[in-house]
């Protein structure tokens, strides 16, 4: 079994009030002011004005119905104040509308859409009842909020998104060409559709019709863009990898890498929204479901469908890294033991993909881990970065242009954010 280390609080968090932490419960109705909720979409709003505080004394007092955002926001600061809250349901741009308002010194939360929704009424719904649903909810206290990322983690966030689907596209352009070979009757196997060499043995295979040369330049051209794209994201992450000490540290952990650290990062944020890791193993789904009633009903679920499925792939990658090193590591052990008793390999790896967030989670709050790679592979992985960022940006960055100079100054910049938490 791994080592569990006690919570102990950073300098960083002893600075910082016990009130500023999130803790996901929505602020309690104002007494003296009023509930503004707001039906979001990409161009039109409608806002619901409340007082009361319970759903059973709340009344409507004024409501806007199809409103631009610079119109709402104009009407906020001027009909309302600090002793006011804005509601609103998670969504597309439920951040930035909450930015803004907040910008304006207003109060906003955003609520979990999930809570919102199971209220919706089936036999008749439009903007209006859907503003003042929102507000009902927040009063029976039936919605917790959803964390507002600050805009270093939105903006870290977007680029995640953006890899993510640039990576999504490159395979699907790659499968398309596949496919289109398929049905040629040729079968590239493990040869690299990218280079040069695959592409001229490809045209030696048959005799090609004009129209036939035409469709596979249309693939190789989607095939080209789309690499290109997911090699100039994989760059801007790199770029962000080695100005954040938290991430250098992060890829310390086995089976982390340079995406996994970056998508960490980005979807935790502030890890200490999370006072204990069985919350933020839950925030990202690792955990097992369980349904039970009575004496006789107790069914265990499976992890899945629920939480931060992004990140849960990742690291279920990570563990699969693991796994393939064998017992050299102790969260190996640990992972092949598990699978000898369990008899399924999928149990095995999430419950190390769950054992390896618990980790990341002492690792950002100041504990010491406990699954740490080789020092070995960190340099490797280092390395990798040094040449995902390329000789121009690493000089830019001051890492210096040759390989060695950059992952020496990369561990400077680890040891030194480490000094400075301690």
């Amino acid at each position: 079994m791994m080592k569990i280390y006690k919570l102990k609080p950073t300098p960083l968090e002893k600075e910082i009030p016990k009130a500023a932490v999130e803790t996901y419960s929505a602020p309690p109705p104002p007494s003296n002011g009023k509930i503004i909720a707001l039906d979001c979409h990409p161009d039109i709003f409608t806002a619901a004005v409340l007082v009361g505080q319970t759903p059973h004394d709340a009344r409507k007092i004024d409501s806007r119905v199809d409103i631009d955002l610079e119109t709402l926001l104009k009407w906020a600061s001027k009909e309302f104040g600090p002793q006011d809250i804005f509601l609103m349901e998670a969504g597309s741009n439920s951040f930035e509308v909450c930015k803004r308002l907040h910008d304006l010194g207003l109060r906003a939360v955003v609520l979990e859409s999930c809570h919102v929704g199971r209220n919706a009424k089936t036999y008749a719904d439009n903007d209006k009842m859907a503003a003042v649903r929102i507000a009902r909810v927040y009063l029976a206290g039936d919605a917790p909020c959803v964390w507002v990322p600050d805009e270093r983690s939105r903006q870290r966030r977007e680029l995640l998104h953006a890899y993510t689907k640039a990576v999504v596209d490159h395979t699907a352009a790659s499968n398309s060409l596949k496919s289109y070979l398929c049905e040629q009757g040729i079968r590239p196997k493990k040869r690299n559709l990218g280079q040069e060499s695959t592409r001229q043995w490809i045209v030696s295979q048959r005799l090609w019709s004009p129209m036939q040369s035409a469709i596979l330049q249309e693939h190789y051209g989607d095939l080209d863009e789309s690499k290109a794209r997911r090699e100039r994201l994989y760059r801007l992450i790199a770029g962000e990898m080695s100005v954040e000490p938290l991430m250098l540290r992060c890829m310390k952990l086995l089976g982390v890498g340079i995406v996994n650290a970056f998508a960490l990062i980005a979807v935790i944020g502030d890890v200490r929204r999370f006072d204990r890791p069985e919350k933020l193993v839950a925030y990202i789904g690792l955990n097992p479901g369980q349904l039970q009633s009575g004496k006789n009903k107790f069914i265990k679920l499976p992890v899945g469908n629920r939480g931060r499925g992004d990140i849960r792939r990742l690291l279920i990658q990570g563990a699969q890294a693991v796994f393939r090193m064998g017992s050299n590591t102790i969260l190996g052990r640990w992972g092949w033991k598990l699978f000898a008793r369990k008899g399924s390999r999928n149990v095995a790896v999430t419950a190390v993909a769950r054992k390896l967030l618990v980790q990341v989670w002492h690792l950002l709050m100041g504990n010491p881990p406990g699954a740490l790679d080789a020092d070995k592979s960190f340099t490797i992985k280092l390395k990798k970065l040094a040449m995902a960022l390329g000789t121009d940006l690493r000089c830019q960055l001051g890492l210096g242009g040759k390989l060695a100079d950059c992952v020496q100054e990369l561990r400077k910049r680890i040891i030194g954010s480490a000094v400075t938490t301690s």
